[in-house]
């Protein structure tokens, strides 16, 4: 469940981030998809529904494993190396001895989850802004459904669109790492992960990398773009 697990966090990171700038998120469209099976979807009705489901099914298992990966150059298993692959470092030992062989959910990707679609609303000066956001992974629409007086209307909208930007600098974001864990699952397939040491290959390194990164912040943390950025492996336990 280690793609699975990781795409949830991230759809609560991107939704928490929002929360933190005074919007709420509701009817909240998932997809699973999982190879060889049809399509599956499922809408959480607020955030908190979506936290309470991935507590129940995930949390567990991700506190029972301690992250092999370090952002310190200086904390880093320097040897033995056997290769460089851009920035990213790949070691054919692994320290931790993490094969996953008696553990059904660290041997297994789990089902891709992709957010749909989801409804915001804040309130600010006692008017209520609205926005739709549909195909959030593809071609992202939002559609506005704020209201107000004539009055104030123009002035309030260059607030709307403010907000309206912020939204798609976070979708932005949450679209750089779900294309990256995409990936990751298109190739999953290719590789048993009950037998795949962590860095012995450049998919393991950058699947379990994600997930630790992901999977190990606080569930209300929030969205940052720190999970696609270069780590090592740790030199000791």
């Amino acid at each position: 469940m280690v793609i699975e697990s990781t795409c949830v966090k991230t759809i609560i990171d991107l939704l928490e981030s929002l929360r933190k700038n005074s919007f709420t998120a509701t009817e909240i469209r998932v997809s699973y998809t999982q190879r060889g099976s049809k399509k599956q979807y499922t809408t959480f009705a607020t955030l908190d529904a979506l936290k309470a489901d991935y507590i129940t099914k995930y949390a567990k298992q991700i506190q029972s494993k301690r992250s092999p990966y370090t952002s310190d150059p200086m904390l880093a298993l320097q040897e033995p190396v056997s290769t460089t692959v851009g920035q990213q470092l790949f070691n054919t030992y692994n320290p931790y001895e993490i094969y996953f062989e008696a553990s059904t959910f660290f041997c297994n990707t789990g089902s891709l989850v992709t957010l749909e679609s989801f409804n915001l609303t804040s309130y600010m000066k006692e008017y209520q802004m609205s926005f739709n956001v549909k195909d959030v992974t593809s071609s992202i629409k939002i559609i506005d459904g704020s209201r107000f007086d004539l009055r104030r209307q123009d002035q309030i909208a260059v607030v709307v669109a403010r907000f309206k930007s912020a939204v798609q600098d976070f979708i932005s974001t949450y679209n750089k790492i779900y294309g990256r864990l995409n990936r990751l699952f298109v190739q999953g397939q290719y590789v048993d992960l009950c037998y795949a040491a962590i860095g012995y290959v450049e998919f393991t390194f950058e699947l379990y990398k994600l997930f630790f990164a992901i999977n190990k912040t606080p569930i209300d943390a929030g969205i940052t773009d720190m999970p696609l950025k270069r780590m090592y492996l740790r030199a000791t336990p």
